[in-house]
């Protein structure tokens, strides 16, 4: 009996014995074969990358993702500091074994500021975090803009050139006022002194006794930034003197005044207010002689009282129209 048991377990190692090893079955002998073990899932393996087309507000993050055979779910993680507190929208990789790129964007963020960031990737068997890196937001350029107040300015009164001076480092710079008046073949040159932008980068440059329309422009002391230019009409300054002449049933109104600086025929209308619009009842032209600077005007209109002004519409360009005060005349 023993004999035939021992010869049983000689065939058995003849025609190759069998054992189990690891969840497969290993075949040995003259018939051996081998029956690979499923692969054990895994976690994704990252890499994080490097951020391009940074800008003062936004960054592109880059990263490579292996998703070790699962659908994966990538995103940065980023942030001020390497505790990060912000991420971008997610995305999602097939199942797969190959190393992807994956660039995603970063936006809302603050200029000329150090960022951190690392990817982020997570899938059934666990989640990566990739090594942390930094990039730094670009500044905001420079960049002035200007206003003024008033706009058109009467003859002689003054102006408030203003403005704001944006970007990064705006505060503190010292800025400049440039004037190119009518007919603008000088070109520009300084006024006054430079003054220093506020903490809010805004300025403002006091212009007293405005004479004729001029082109002005802010400047950066060092020349680097430069605002478009700003042309500022001065309107002719009128006055209006009104006097009734006529009688009753013939009523006439004399008009007189004054223009400056001084308009030689400078043409004259003089309005009247019916209902709640401006009417032109006369005419004339402005006298030829000059006094003091200033002409005068005369004329005589056939018409009942009322809310009366006067408007100057110059030939000279350096000056653009203007009106009187309004004047109240009642007739007899």
């Amino acid at each position: 009996m023993r004999a035939g048991n021992e010869a049983g377990r000689r065939r058995d190692v003849g025609h190759g014995a069998r054992r189990r090893v690891a969840g497969a079955i290993i075949a040995t002998g003259a018939l051996a074969l081998v029956l690979a073990a499923p692969a054990l899932a895994a976690a994704p393996r990252v890499t994080t990358g490097a951020a391009s087309a940074i800008t003062f507000q936004s960054a592109t993050l880059s990263g490579t993702v292996n998703p070790s055979g699962s659908a994966t779910v990538v995103y940065y993680q980023f942030g001020t500091t390497s505790k990060y507190g912000a991420q971008t929208a997610p995305d999602q990789l097939a199942a797969g074994t190959a190393r992807v790129t994956v660039s995603l964007g970063a936006s809302g963020l603050a200029p000329n500021t150090v960022y951190h960031f690392r990817v982020v990737a997570t899938n059934a068997s666990g989640t990566t975090l990739g090594a942390n890196k930094t990039f730094t937001t670009a500044k905001i350029p420079l960049s002035l803009a200007t206003t003024a107040v008033p706009n058109p300015v009467p003859y002689g009164a003054p102006v408030t050139i203003e403005g704001t001076l944006s970007g990064t480092g705006s505060a503190g710079r010292a800025v400049q006022l440039q004037a190119n008046p009518f007919p603008y073949t000088a070109g520009f040159a300084n006024v006054g002194n430079p003054e220093l932008t506020l903490a809010t980068g805004s300025f403002a440059f006091n212009v007293l006794g405005a004479a004729q329309t001029t082109q002005y422009r802010v400047v950066t002391v060092n020349g680097a930034v430069v605002s478009g230019a700003l042309t500022v009409p001065v309107s002719v300054d009128v006055t209006l003197h009104a006097q009734s002449t006529g009688s009753h049933r013939h009523p006439a109104i004399h008009f007189t005044g004054t223009i400056a600086p001084a308009e030689p025929s400078a043409r004259i209308a003089v309005e009247r207010l019916i209902g709640k619009s401006w009417k032109v009842v006369a005419g004339t032209i402005a006298h030829a002689n000059t006094v003091n600077g200033v002409v005068t005007y005369g004329l005589t209109a056939h018409t009942s009282g009322g809310f009366f002004r006067t408007l100057v519409l110059p030939v000279e360009g350096g000056h653009v129209s203007g009106y009187s005060q309004v004047a109240l005349v009642r007739t007899h």
